[in-house]
């Protein structure tokens, strides 16, 4: 199993990966626009349209990415299971609710006050 130093890592080296692929895109972009600034002005809601489209895109691949990380997980425990004799294989647990996030709950305020004798 990956240490907490081996995940801190290859999220460093994922993140630097992203970094330095939106460079490359937004030099891309950089070169796109001015070729195409010199041909015709781009206007705003086209731009925008443009970077709506890219993050629905990128939405819809992360999403697919994630799915398809459970499912090799998944699969992967089940060959790891079925390689194991049945009798060190760990029991099954039963599946957790999924955490609900919820806010701190705050004690109302008092109504009545308390008087103490000077």
């Amino acid at each position: 199993m990956a240490t907490l130093h081996e995940t801190e890592q290859f999220e460093k080296e994922v993140f630097e990966f992203f970094r330095r692929s939106e460079e490359a895109l937004l030099e891309a972009g950089r070169s796109w626009a001015k070729a195409v600034g010199e041909l015709a002005p781009v206007e705003m809601p086209a731009v925008r349209d443009l970077v709506k489209g890219i993050f629905d895109f990128t939405e819809e691949a992360l999403k697919t990415q994630r799915e398809f990380a459970q499912k090799m997980l998944a699969q992967t425990r089940a060959a790891v299971m079925s390689a194991m004799p049945k009798t060190v294989r760990p029991t099954p647990t039963p599946k957790a609710a999924a955490p609900r996030a919820t806010r701190p709950h705050r004690a109302a305020p008092s109504t009545t006050r308390k008087t103490t004798a000077a």
